[in-house]
């Protein structure tokens, strides 16, 4: 959205707090204006009965079985499916605190894949960011488990946290608001055993869980969350960071700034001081060498500019091999995997060994440490 300079100088009048940057005021703008098209739109899609992810998903079956593609040697076959590109909901930074902040959910995220997971007639496929498959297994809920997408982070522990759900059993949920898709998730995966009914394979042994949520209403809620240290159960799952999402907010496919992101660190700087006090001493000891407190959106900025340098290399590195899959995608094995400190999302890229004897990966996994290190 780009805002002239009278809307911008309007904006910024109907606020009391004057010292807040053009770039927040649009933030804050482009939220309220993004709420009021989700209320026109569900109507709107309503009355044209036009075709959501469930539809689309459906038209999509079948197809699967018409991907085909010679396997290379000590690489299995990969499905690659332009239906779940780009479909994963993103965040963008938080670059101040929200004025109703009282509207919004607090996840904790895990570093990990972020994948949609789709499971259909039994079987489940977690599809990244860009469509291809990261791995393919086999569940214990049988065919009565109709079509389900999950939004989830997948760890090194082989463990699916679920932060977010699309469809359930055919129900499509994308326009639902987020309260009303958080309910759902708790109650369905409860009520139909999802997580102890998940994974079946003895070769590739899955666990599905729930991330939890606090909402930030409650004092109480937010500060158990930022005093846990450990975040997670596995002592091995480290938190990236946290996300927080607006209560009234439907699932948008790609950045939106109903979704938002801050490292643990910048609890205090962004939400303020009193948030600072329930951080967990732990997440303040890590701080990265070039962030200065009083000028967080820098750091954002640099954090950007670096991380999309770092994709561009690393595109264009792979450009050739990506050519070469089929467009349909498909299945890679789940051996090893590599993660990566994302200022929004925790990205992954493969689980497929093969790779392991290529130069090109220990140099990605050397580079992805140094980040970690250096911020």
């Amino acid at each position: 959205m780009t805002d002239s300079d009278d809307s911008t100088s309007r904006f910024t009048d109907l606020y009391k707090n004057k010292s807040r940057t053009a770039a927040d005021a649009r933030q804050s703008e482009r939220r309220r204006l993004l709420l009021e098209d989700q209320k026109r739109l569900r109507q709107t899609e309503v009355d044209q009965a036009r075709p959501g992810l469930l539809e689309l998903i459906e038209a999509e079956t079948g197809t699967d079985s018409d991907c085909s593609s010679e396997a290379q040697p000590r690489r299995p076959r990969v499905w690659y499916s332009k239906l779940y590109r780009d479909k994963i909901q993103q965040s963008e930074w938080m670059h101040e605190r929200p004025d109703d902040v009282d509207s919004w959910f607090l996840v904790p995220c895990p570093v990990g894949i972020r994948c949609l997971l789709v499971i259909r007639r039994g079987l489940a496929v977690a599809y990244d960011k860009s469509g291809r498959s990261v791995t393919k297994f086999t569940t214990k809920l049988g065919k009565k488990q109709r079509v389900t997408v999950l939004d989830c982070f997948l760890t090194k522990q082989k463990v699916f946290y679920v932060v977010d759900m699309l469809v359930y059993n055919e129900l499509d949920l994308v326009q639902c608001e987020c309260q009303f898709r958080f309910l759902w998730i708790r109650s369905k995966l409860e009520e139909d055993d999802v997580q102890n009914r998940f994974c079946m394979s003895k070769e590739k042994i899955y666990h599905l869980k729930l991330l939890p949520v606090y909402d930030l209403r409650d004092q109480n809620q937010i500060a158990d969350c930022l005093s846990r240290y450990p975040m997670f159960e596995e002592e091995e799952t480290r938190l990236d960071g946290l996300l927080f999402y607006h209560k009234e907010s439907n699932y948008m496919y790609g950045r939106t700034p109903l979704v938002t992101w801050l490292f643990p660190f910048m609890v205090p700087d962004v939400l303020g001081r009193e948030w600072g006090q329930s951080l967990h001493q732990q997440y303040l000891e890590n701080v990265p060498p070039n962030y200065d407190s009083q000028n967080y959106r820098s750091f954002m900025d640099e954090f950007d500019a670096r991380l999309e340098k770092k994709r561009s290399r690393r595109n264009n590195g792979r450009v050739t091999d990506m050519e070469s899959e089929d467009d349909c995608g498909g299945e890679t094995s789940n051996v090893g995997f590599s993660t990566e400190w994302d200022q929004m999302n925790t990205i992954g890229e493969t689980m497929d060994d093969s790779y392991e004897d290529e130069n090109w990966q220990h140099r990605e996994l050397d580079e992805v440490r140094r980040l970690e290190m250096e911020g």
